[in-house]
């Protein structure tokens, strides 16, 4: 009746995140909780070590709390994450993000299974930018941690766009432009699957 996912956004400074909640099936649904902890959510490493818990140190109210989810719609709770662990920034990486949605009953009822949804990302997205002039324009090379699928990028001159939304294709953790550009500065725009920005560099 109800699927639960995680949406992440990697940006230069922090971790956008979304846990959605969808009504698949033909009725309201009622969502119980015992406190106003939704959910929870940890960061692992590569080697599947925890460096980070959403709930660790955190209060939560301890109250029942009610969400209702009519049929067809869904539920969209938003956090960040600032790539820091007590007070240090995690060194680069490809991470997991395992969120767990944390209902007691479900239209009055226990649920029967867990809901549980995972997601990787990598810190940084983009490294090691590096520039080479062209006789008609410049080339943009760059690394990633893994290959990316449906990204784009644009790139504009503050005013006026110079470059529309073009296709970012990455082979072996690598990309290269090619930019038939004729200004000494600009900014690259890249955006994930669904359109958003995640790196805006200036060059």
């Amino acid at each position: 009746m109800i699927s639960w996912n995680v949406h992440l956004t990697p940006k230069p400074n922090q971790l956008d995140i979304e846990f959605i909640v969808s009504n698949n099936g033909d009725s309201d649904v009622t969502l119980e909780f015992p406190t106003s902890q939704y959910y929870d959510y940890s960061i692992y490493d590569a080697s599947n070590k925890e460096v980070f818990r959403f709930s660790k140190g955190r209060y939560f109210l301890q109250a029942f709390q009610y969400v209702n989810i009519p049929k067809g719609t869904k539920k969209v709770w938003k956090s960040s994450w600032d790539y820091t662990v007590q007070g240090k920034k995690l060194e680069d990486g490809l991470f997991m993000l395992k969120a767990t949605l944390l209902p007691t009953k479900i239209n009055g009822e226990r649920p029967t299974k867990k809901f549980v949804a995972t997601s990787e990302f990598s810190i940084p997205l983009f490294k090691d930018f590096t520039i080479e002039k062209l006789e008609n324009g410049v080339l943009v090379t760059g690394k990633t941690f893994h290959s990316l699928t449906g990204y784009s990028y644009s790139v504009d001159d503050g005013h006026n766009e110079l470059i529309k939304k073009t296709s970012l294709n990455t082979k072996n953790g690598e990309f290269s432009l090619e930019l038939p550009l004729q200004t000494n500065s600009y900014i690259l725009t890249i955006y994930n699957e669904e359109g958003k920005p995640v790196y805006v560099g200036s060059f």
